[in-house]
């Protein structure tokens, strides 16, 4: 898959909400997947949103007695993100209130990026490492930050896999934080492979991939949906932070009730290592809410691996969160896991029966006894799994009344999907049971007239 080589070159591009670095980032992912963009322009509104223009630092240096002590142009992070121009004499207390670093992170440049979301409360500041700004004496210091503003436009990518429905799952991942590794551009990576791999099947569900600016390039894109495009979203998932090590986190869709709920949880419950489920919002809050937000209502999960939901892992929002933090074998994890989740929405089923009376399951016209625990017989080959199995055969002929899904089923016997599915297409192949595909569903979205 080589889901390290495409990261980091995903993330040599300075790309934003609004960046000249964009449109050779989307013409790199195009290389990949065949991607629809969206555009839109600089002072557009919605919702008290608005796309930002274009920013770009032309000049940022701090000077001492005539010693240069600071040039933020040195790095992509070295100014803080929407910083407006300021040059002027400052003493140090006013300086230390204009520059931004972390003192748990010594050497590394913090994006800070709190102006693009919030410009009425732009202000001009430097992003430096806390060692240099540790260095800083009293004194007068001469600042000439110079930068500048033009109209541009905000880009979001749309792949699209065409299914047999219309019906629509959509994957999101964010581009806006430039050059990052574990807050971004790996999960846009593995997204990527996934939607090669899916190139390749035949599906059901139509499947959806947008990489687009967090939140405001989302709240814009669904602002110009039609009620029968919104209609047609049946569910989806945000993913990032994947390639650190931590808790594999399920943040639930608002109601938590949606079958992309229960399938995401149940195939990391047996393919995610030390899997948490928390409530909607209650982990790093991301796109998911403005997928729920109302009028449009898609149940939606977010996924990642965060220690604490202030402070994901050690490097976010910092110069230190590159593509040599990430372990392949955490990225290949995730991937791993939404193959099964769509192999899971693909072919979940329920199931009606075409006789009565319990069925001789050890019958050689059947075939389909796994063998029970017998202390008359050593068996080196039990697995742990033997007596689920077992308390599953006993209960399973009362599950063929159709009001129960392969995966509820699966669910209650805490087995694995594809195996308890497996085993039911053996009965269907007797002419014991048909297996029904049991296609997903949402309630419609409480719309306003406007």
């Amino acid at each position: 898959m080589d889901l390290l080589n495409l990261t980091r070159e995903l993330c040599t591009y300075p790309t934003g909400i609004v960046s000249h670095g964009n449109k050779a980032f989307f013409e790199r992912v195009s290389q990949e997947i065949p991607i629809h963009l969206h555009r839109y322009a600089s002072g557009s509104t919605h919702n008290g949103w608005e796309v930002p223009k274009q920013w770009q630092v032309e000049k940022a240096t701090i000077h001492r007695d005539g010693e240069l002590i600071y040039d933020g142009t040195q790095h992509p992070l070295g100014v803080a993100h929407y910083s407006r121009s300021f040059q002027g004499q400052v003493k140090l207390a006013d300086l230390h209130q204009h520059v931004f670093s972390n003192p748990t992170l010594p050497d590394a440049y913090m994006w800070h990026c709190a102006w693009l979301y919030r410009p009425w409360e732009s202000n001009w500041g430097f992003s430096m490492p806390h060692r240099v700004a540790l260095d800083l004496r009293p004194g007068t210091y001469e600042v000439d930050l110079v930068t500048n503003f033009r109209d541009g436009e905000m880009l979001l990518a749309e792949h699209e896999h065409k299914g047999r429905s219309s019906r629509t799952i959509v994957f999101h991942s964010n581009s806006c934080h430039p050059h990052m590794a574990n807050d971004g551009f790996a999960g846009t990576a593995v997204m990527i492979r996934l939607f090669q791999w899916l190139a390749n099947q035949e599906t059901h569900y139509t499947y959806r991939l947008v990489i687009g600016p967090e939140h405001v390039g989302t709240i814009f894109y669904l602002r110009d949906h039609s009620k029968e495009e919104v209609q047609r979203l049946q569910c989806g998932i945000f993913a990032e932070m994947m390639g650190t090590p931590g808790p594999f986190k399920i943040a639930r869709s608002f109601n938590g009730d949606h079958a992309i709920d229960q399938i995401v949880c149940h195939v990391a419950s047996h393919y995610a290592d030390n899997p948490q489920v928390i409530p909607f919002a209650q982990g790093v809050v991301n796109d998911e809410t403005v997928w729920e937000s109302p009028g449009y209502e898609v149940p939606f999960v977010a996924l990642n691996r965060a220690v604490d939901s202030n402070s994901p892992f050690p490097q976010y929002h910092s110069s230190l969160d590159t593509a040599d933090l990430m372990q392949v074998e955490l990225l290949e994890e995730f991937y791993d896991i939404f193959t099964k989740v769509i192999y899971t929405l693909e072919n979940n089923c329920s199931i009606s029966r075409h006789f009565n009376g319990l069925i001789a399951l050890s019958n050689p016209n059947h075939d389909l006894y796994i063998s029970h625990i017998d202390p008359a017989v050593q068996d080196d080959q039990r697995q742990p799994s033997t007596d689920r199995w077992s308390h599953l055969q006993d209960c399973i002929m009362r599950y063929f009344d159709g009001k129960m899904s392969v995966l509820d089923i699966a669910e209650k016997h805490n087995l694995p999907f594809k195996d308890v599915l497996d085993y039911l297409k053996k009965y269907e192949e007797k002419g014991l049971v048909t297996l029904h595909h049991l296609p997903i569903d949402r309630k419609p979205p409480k719309l306003v007239c406007t």
